[in-house]
């Protein structure tokens, strides 16, 4: 049963030493920190704290969650420049808790001992992932310290854990995606890192080809295709020189049968996973084999996410049709792939997605007990012919288009919520099949596919998951599920805002009103939307994904529902109204306003 528990008030605490710090100490001054090289950060990396960084003690507190980022051999040092030289006793496992922080550090009456409490969101791996705990847990950690005059502050006690806030995760590690194929070989899928930010770039090209080997996060691997048993790199990978990266990689790297499609593969999956270091030749040797050269942008195709567009066409329905809305700058007819007159009429909700070869439409029509799913798909530049969806109970959501093949229409599909449960559906129309997982209860109230067909996130009974669809041989399955923590309660709607980010609607824990934010895939990090658009809760939501190849982090403007009106997320919320609308105006009729709004993908 997916459930969330809630730790109770923890004080798991671990002696460190006296009462005070025996005098002559030896701790060692940290210092500004490690040369960072020739970083490929943006250089906006902050300078690392040290425990005489600050005398407030509940600063002191929040500087100590940092210590544990970078290096991840040499963490515990770090964190023991904190301590006094009976710190020895502190032998904390090695991989560090990433928690968010509930407001600030605590401090008691007599000032000795800080309270922090914390959500856990899991534990970062040498292999730069953040696996979430089996059930995210709340609770309190208390810190004891005591200050030496002449000396400053030194922790005391604390729980037996190396502790690695939000904060010093996103002041010291960058986002890295490496690349899986899916398991048809259609698509490249993206598998989100953290890479510590003061890395020198020669030592990348390593860090990465170890993360590939070593296969990919838990909760994809039903979805994704690993690198061959035994692939290993020979030799050490030498810096980027004449702005060529050579790699040699041992000959299990590719299978016999199909070798020569295999090798291609592989160096599309190399050029991605390594697409943001300074080189423009690829040299790569399987074995003994010659080595080959690679160059160019050929491989950018692998990954359907490449396709995104910087300014998409945005929809909404008005008065039971679809509409096309206004973009500035550009001509809008108010026209809609793949519908015409005939087919475009009595709509409640829609989902149009476009590929280079075909159209796919999925319309909700009719209202109450006569609510119907049509879809249907037509050769682009073409009129689709509808077929209904059969077998679905009422309550009908958006549907969404989760797998839609280039060049051909074979095995196209989409999913939809229905009656609070999640079902299925082909597009050559016929019968709903419902998707179930193992453990799975509660009402479904959102459902969001990445723009790799494989990557869902779900909001259920108010609280968020991330998945796998596999594909077999009666359709789409749901596997790999596990639940995340945004800083958000009752979650209502989610979408994907790019290859690494989430954008969320739920309540502020704190106001107890309703926010839209965006968070990590992983949700140890996020960024307010908009932190207050009032009481009304959000029903769905959608934005347009970030291209991987843009600039720009997250996806392009929020469009959101609450009851029937229909809403543009900017620096504040913006009702759409019927000026809004493309085409020729018309007087609006009584009653009826823009809703229900979506972005052609």
């Amino acid at each position: 049963m997916l459930r969330r528990m809630i730790a109770g008030t923890t004080l798991v605490l671990v002696l460190l030493g006296g009462c005070g710090i025996p005098d002559g100490s030896d701790v060692t001054d940290l210092g500004p920190g490690p040369s960072t090289g020739i970083s490929s950060g943006d250089g906006s990396l902050r300078s690392r704290l040290t425990r005489e960084s600050t005398s407030d003690r509940a600063q002191f507190v929040t500087n100590y969650l940092q210590a544990a980022a970078g290096d991840y051999d040499t963490a515990l040092d770090r964190v023991k420049q904190f301590m006094s030289t009976t710190a020895k006793e502190f032998k904390p496992p090695a991989a560090p808790r990433v928690i968010r922080t509930i407001d600030t550090p605590l401090l008691t009456k007599d000032q000795d001992k800080v309270k922090v409490e914390y959500e856990l969101l899991g534990t970062l791996g040498k292999n730069g992932l953040i696996e979430p705990p089996a059930e995210p847990t709340t609770g309190t950690y208390e810190f004891t310290l005591t200050e030496v005059t002449g000396d400053g502050l030194f922790m005391v006690e604390a729980p037996p854990f190396l502790l690695l806030s939000t904060r010093g995760l996103d002041n010291f590690y960058e986002e890295r995606t490496i690349y899986f194929w899916n398991t048809e070989y259609t698509g490249l899928v993206p598998d989100v890192r953290y890479l510590v930010g003061d890395v020198p770039i020669e030592q990348e090209p390593t860090i990465i080809l170890g993360w590939l080997i070593g296969g990919p996060a838990p909760w994809l691997q039903d979805a994704v295709k690993p690198l061959p048993e035994g692939t290993r790199t020979e030799g050490k990978v030498p810096a980027i020189e004449k702005n060529e990266l050579a790699i040699t990689l041992s000959a299990q790297a590719v299978p016999t049968q199909d070798a020569e499609a295999a090798v291609d593969r592989l160096r599309r999956q190399l050029q991605w996973s390594l697409r943001r270091l300074p080189f423009e030749f690829l040299k790569l040797r399987i074995g003994h084999q010659e080595v080959r050269s690679y160059s160019g942008t050929d491989y950018l195709s692998s990954n359907p996410a490449h396709r995104l567009v910087p300014n998409p066409d945005r929809y909404v329905v008005y008065d039971r049709t679809v509409r096309r809305l206004v973009e500035p700058d550009r001509p809008t007819p108010d026209t809609v792939p793949g519908l015409n007159a005939d087919n475009n009429k009595d709509v409640s909700r829609a989902a149009v997605t476009t590929t280079g070869s075909h159209v796919y439409a999925a319309l909700v029509t009719g209202s109450g007990k006569n609510e119907r799913l049509r879809v249907g798909f037509a050769p682009a530049g073409q009129v689709a012919t509808l077929r209904e969806i059969t077998g679905l109970p009422g309550g009908i959501g958006h549907p969404v288009w989760a797998i839609t093949p280039e060049g051909g229409t074979d095995g196209a599909a989409g999913l939809v919520i229905a009656d609070g449960r999640l079902w299925r559906f082909r597009a050559q129309g016929g019968q709903a099949l419902q998707v179930t997982w193992p453990g799975g209860t509660g009402r479904v109230s959102a459902i969001t596919v990445a723009p790799d067909g494989r990557r869902v996130a779900l909001a259920i009974g108010g609280r968020l998951y991330r998945a796998v669809l596999t594909i077999s041989g009666d359709g789409l399955a749901l596997s790999g599920i596990q639940e995340l923590d945004p800083p958000l309660e009752s979650v209502t709607a989610v979408d994907f805002t790019s290859e690494g980010w989430l954008t969320v609607a739920g309540t502020d824990r704190s106001s107890k009103r309703i926010a839209i934010e965006d968070i990590s895939i992983d949700a140890a990090l996020q960024s307010d939307r908009l932190a207050d658009i009032g009481t009304n809760p959000v029903s769905y939501l959608t934005t347009y994904p970030a291209n991987p190849e843009s600039n720009r982090p997250t996806g392009s403007t929020l469009m959101y529902s609450t009851g029937t009106d229909a809403w543009e997320g900017l620096s504040t919320s913006v009702q759409l109204k019927a000026g809004s609308l493309a085409g020729p105006s018309s007087e609006p009729r009584p009653g009826a306003v823009p809703g229900a709004p979506f972005f052609l993908d």
